[in-house]
């Protein structure tokens, strides 16, 4: 029978089969098979293709076109994220932006690049190419180097920095940019939150959180500047890691001990702001002591054990691996850990090696996350990809992949945008350069 005889019902099972290249060729077959190519229910399939890493749900507001735009640009990234050496045949477009001095780059949604300088804040549209906001800082600005690892569409998103108080150096004034969805900024200064110079801050989920120089823990939640207090369970004061996941903060303070180091972990619950007050104190649901080496470390997926308990997959950094750690948050308070056996100093080369820098981006919609990390040993530099996948069985696989820096650039600073294969940074000649990964 021929293939435009058969039922709709059977041909879009067929489209489901094939590649987005391949679905647009079959359109140019024939009057039926071009109206079936353009109904929506064939590309809302494919962007549900967990080969393709997308956004969570494609938007209702996306038009056909739009949408297979989009899943086209998916196609052709992934084919360069599993072989980075087709760019040495077709290399990325490259852009330069000059500006003078600069400290703090982050990359927002695909379109945003805040660019921080010595006296001012810049937001940049990487879509129309041009400067849409700059914030002049009267004060020495102090920038705070965070990158959420959750890298949805979000509605705003925002940009903490500080900058020193006009009648007291010693003093840093919390600040927070906000970018509504139309890419109008607007800055708030926050008051009551201690900023220091070596603190450690995160922000997620529309939370901010930073630990101050005597060890207080603050928490805002930043669209009605509601202020909390953590409060620490652990007499470990050394906070190294913050993780905002979907409904909470994980802490990580670490200690050494006899060249052994210790992670103290610790869940807070993130307040509900309609219904919690402010100057709260919140106290931690689990807690949980593991001896293990790792410098960064991402949320990646959460999960329910066999016996209803919710777990929390973390993808960390131990020299030039990445490896997961599975945390079970048991009925009683305490945690329960799945670490990996892992050899810190092994890569195809036999080199001692480093990996650092790490830019990780879990999709909220599969149980996969793209990262990418500069790498450094005696005969090596360059990045380092990561590919992670968790199965529905629960096995997590990683794929890495060395990729030379005659490839990818060497970089002093940079951001990187997993969806859309967006590799922003600065070189050593102090330019902000953008590489279009896929054409």
């Amino acid at each position: 029978m021929p293939l435009i005889h058969l039922p709709d019902d059977i041909l879009f099972n067929v489209l489901n089969l094939l590649s987005p290249p391949d679905i647009l060729l079959l359109r140019k077959t024939c009057k039926r098979l071009q109206a079936l190519t353009t109904e929506r229910t064939v590309w809302t399939n494919v962007y549900r293709n967990p080969e393709y890493f997308l956004q969570p749900g494609a938007p209702d507001s996306q038009t056909v076109p739009d949408l297979e735009r989009v899943i086209l640009h998916a196609h052709r990234w992934a084919t360069v994220w599993t072989d980075f050496n087709t760019l040495r045949k077709r290399r990325p477009r490259f852009s330069t932006i000059n500006l003078p001095d600069t400290r703090y780059l982050a990359e927002y949604q695909g379109q945003y690049l805040a660019i921080g300088t010595a006296t001012s804040l810049i937001l940049y549209d990487l879509h129309v190419e041009k400067i849409i906001y700059r914030y002049g800082i009267s004060t020495q600005p102090f920038w705070l180097y965070i990158h959420s690892n959750t890298k949805d569409n979000d509605a705003a998103f925002y940009i903490p920095f500080a900058r020193v108080l006009r009648n007291d150096a010693s003093t840093l004034q919390l600040c927070i940019c906000k970018v509504d969805s139309s890419g109008n900024a607007s800055i708030d200064e926050i008051a009551g939150i201690q900023i220091s110079r070596n603190c450690i801050t995160g922000i997620g989920y529309d939370f901010f959180l930073a630990q101050g120089a005597s060890g207080d823990i603050s928490l805002l939640y930043i669209p009605s500047q509601k202020l909390y207090t953590i409060s620490a369970g652990t007499p470990v004061q050394q906070l190294s890691n913050v993780i905002f996941t979907p409904g909470y903060v994980l802490l990580i303070f670490t200690e050494y001990s006899n060249t052994v180091e210790r992670k103290y972990l610790e869940l807070y619950p993130l307040p509900d702001p309609m219904v919690i007050e402010t100057g709260t104190h919140i106290l931690p649901l689990h807690c949980g002591t593991l001896s293990m080496h790792f410098s960064e470390a991402s949320f990646f997926s959460t999960d329910l054990s066999v016996d209803g308990n919710e777990i929390i997959w973390l993808v960390v950094l131990a020299g030039p691996q990445l490896c997961t750690l599975r945390i079970s948050l048991q009925p009683d308070g305490t945690m329960d850990f799945h670490k990996p056996h892992y050899d810190t100093h092994h890569l195809p080369e036999r080199t001692l090696a480093h990996a650092f820098d790490l830019r990780f981006t879990a999709s909220s919609n599969s149980s996969r996350g793209r990262g990418i990390a500069r790498v450094a040993t005696p005969k090596l530099s360059g990045w380092l990809t990561f590919d992670v996948r968790r199965s529905v069985d629960g096995n997590v696989s990683i794929a890495r992949t060395i990729v030379d820096k005659d490839i990818l650039p060497s970089l002093l600073m940079y951001d990187f945008d997993a969806y859309q294969g967006l590799l922003c940074g600065v070189n050593d000649d102090d330019e902000v350069i953008v590489l279009k990964l896929v054409q």
